[in-house]
């Protein structure tokens, strides 16, 4: 029996139609003459992100003390970059130095890896809200996509500067020969504080050259190339980010190296939390010839968080009861429910923080939806204090 069908033929026909298909949706959301830009907040969001009441903020405006917002209808509008400045402002003159949440002292860069090997666990939509959430709290940050697949990457639609085809990823920078410095392939999106490092398929390359370094020198020294290249750009930020691929490769383990902190989704079925124990066991395995190496890995904290949870659906709940039975003080209290209001914003190719609540059809779904991020990043963020050693 002939089988017709040539595979070859199959896979570059449909990449080729995907990836016109996909570009022309990029450009029509983005066109190449188009810039991105942040939202405006209200006063009232921004007594919250500031942390004051909102007559505070009223009252510092009267006095002439912070930035010009825009009057649009009645309501103050302001941007990103005044919230910014209004908060440093507010620290610098001494009144509200708690205001500037930005490391000091002996404070060093934490560098959190988001990581399982199940996909669809919400890794992606986990980073980009968390590294949100930090970049409106007034820190620096960057996140790194480690996803050949380039999920984070293309929540940022037509980034000045960036080619994929031109080496412009995480690669050049770990690569054996000779590799470039972080700093030129770091991109500034349009959200003040959070930069990004961007993927591409030749993410795949690095797998192919540790095998080929291991086969010619051996050793796992091949484990800190991540963490090198971080190093070079820690002390321009406050958080690094890493979006790690739905695998346990010699990426993710060079990322879990890196790493000072790690966040593990799970959603709260069967199938994930199984999956997650095999990457568990897995992981367990390659940490045990590390350590005998000499090259373990040592965090300040690990985490699970369950993501997509419904909570009046019957089988998740008890799945996430059986959760915090085995993972007990290790699994985050606050759970990311599921919510179309997420993957809504996500096919807009934004974060919940961009878009207006107005936006949405039923603005009550958005509201429990970004009151359960909330909760979940203000708990990572108090684990964060806790390990700079702040009260």
């Amino acid at each position: 029996m002939n089988r017709h069908l040539s595979s070859l033929s199959f896979m570059e026909t449909f990449s080729s139609k995907l990836e016109l298909a996909l570009n022309n949706l990029s450009m029509a959301q983005f066109p190449p003459d188009s810039r991105r830009t942040m939202r405006k907040f209200s006063s009232t969001e921004v007594a919250q992100l500031l942390d004051v009441t909102e007559a505070y903020i009223r009252q510092v405006a009267l006095k002439d003390e912070s930035p010009s917002p825009e009057i649009v209808g009645g309501r103050r509008l302001y941007t990103l970059e005044q919230v910014l400045e209004l908060r440093m402002a507010l620290a610098a003159n001494g009144r509200k130095k708690w205001m500037n949440p930005r490391r000091a002292g002996d404070e060093r860069c934490q560098v959190i890896a988001i990581t399982n090997f199940k996909g669809g666990s919400s890794k992606t939509s986990t980073t980009i809200h968390l590294g949100h959430y930090l970049a409106l709290r007034g820190y620096r940050v960057l996140a790194v996509d480690l996803d050949p697949q380039a999920s984070l990457t293309a929540l940022h639609g037509n980034l000045p500067d960036f080619d994929h085809r031109t080496g412009d990823t995480l690669y050049s920078a770990i690569r054996f020969d000779d590799p470039v410095p972080t700093r030129s392939i770091i991109h500034q999106t349009h959200v003040v504080g959070f930069d990004v490092v961007c993927a591409g398929l030749e993410l795949t390359e690095f797998e192919t050259a540790v095998a080929l370094q291991m086969r010619h020198a051996g050793g796992t020294s091949f484990l800190l190339r991540v963490a090198h290249a971080l190093d070079q750009v820690a002390d321009d930020y406050d958080f690094i980010l890493l979006d790690s691929a739905p695998s346990l490769n010699f990426l993710t383990l060079s990322s879990l190296t890196a790493a000072t902190g790690v966040v593990i989704p799970v959603p709260a079925h069967m199938l994930d939390v199984d999956s997650t124990g095999k990457f568990l066991d897995l992981a367990a395995s390659y940490m045990q010839v590390l350590e005998e190496f000499g090259t373990a890995a040592h965090w300040d904290f690990a985490k699970f968080l369950i993501t997509k949870f419904e909570p009046n659906d019957h089988p998740q709940a008890n799945m996430a009861a059986l959760m915090r039975q085995v993972f007990g003080q290790d699994l985050l209290l606050s759970s990311v429910i599921k919510s179309t209001a997420v993957a809504d914003a996500l096919t807009w190719k934004q974060s919940l923080y961009e878009v207006n609540r107005s936006r949405f059809s039923a603005p009550k779904t958005y509201d429990r939806a970004i009151e359960s991020i909330n909760a979940a990043n203000a708990e990572l963020e108090r684990l964060f204090w806790d390990a700079w050693g702040r009260e």
